[in-house]
C-alpha cells in the first residue's frame, strides 16, 4: 500500500511540474510575438510620420459597395516625402472623352494634412497630388499602425473610388510586391 501511495505521489508531482513548464514556454512565445508586433507597429508609425510608405492595395470598393479583389496585385500608392506615385486599377464612370481603366501617375504632393489618434493607432491623411500635366487628385487615406489601410481617390474626370490594402514602410529593399499580411 505505501508503494502505491509513493508511486501516485511521484505521478502527481511530475504532472504538476510539466504543466508549469509548458505554461512558461507558452508565456515566453506570447511575449516574443507581442514584442515583434510592437516593433512592426513602431516601424509603421515612423514610416507614416516621415512620409515614406507604400500602400499596397488588394481590394477595390465599387460605388455600389461591392468589394472586389484587384488582380494583378500590383496596385499601389507610394509616398516618398514630396513625391507620390500611383498605379491603381479603376472601375467606374469616366467624365471625359476617353474611358478610364486605371489611375497611373507620378507627381508631387501639394497639400498634405495628417491627423493622428495615437491612442487608437490611426492616421487620417489628406493629400492633394499634382501630376506633371497639372491634374489634381485628392487622396484621402486612413492608415492603422496594425498595417491595414484604406484610401479614396477623387478627381474631376473619374467617379470617387475606394481601396483597401496593406501599409509597407518604404526602404530601398522592398520595392517588389509580396502578399504578406502584417504581423498581428
Amino acid at each position: 500500500m505505501p508503494e502505491k501511495i509513493f508511486l501516485l505521489l511521484i505521478v502527481i508531482i511530475t504532472g504538476v511540474t510539466s504543466c508549469s513548464v509548458s505554461k512558461e514556454a507558452y508565456s515566453i512565445k506570447a511575449e516574443k510575438r507581442k514584442a515583434a508586433r510592437l516593433a512592426a507597429q513602431m516601424e509603421i508609425r515612423k514610416a507614416i510620420e516621415s512620409r515614406r510608405f507604400v500602400l499596397k492595395m488588394d481590394k477595390i470598393i465599387l460605388p455600389d459597395g461591392l468589394m472586389i479583389d484587384l488582380v494583378p496585385r500590383n496596385n499601389f500608392i507610394i509616398i516618398n516625402g514630396e513625391i507620390i506615385s500611383v498605379s491603381l486599377g479603376y472601375a467606374g464612370r469616366s467624365f471625359g472623352a476617353r474611358k478610364i481603366t486605371g489611375i497611373n501617375f507620378n507627381g508631387r504632393t501639394g497639400r498634405y494634412i495628417m491627423n493622428s489618434d495615437t491612442s487608437k493607432g490611426i492616421y487620417n491623411i489628406q493629400v492633394e497630388a499634382i501630376t506633371p500635366n497639372r491634374d489634381k487628385f485628392d487622396i484621402y487615406m486612413t492608415l492603422g499602425d496594425n498595417g491595414y489601410c484604406s484610401a479614396s481617390v477623387n478627381n474631376p474626370y473619374i467617379q470617387s473610388v475606394s481601396y483597401r490594402g496593406l501599409i509597407v514602410p518604404l526602404s530601398p529593399g522592398n520595392f517588389s510586391y509580396s502578399g504578406n499580411k502584417p504581423a498581428r
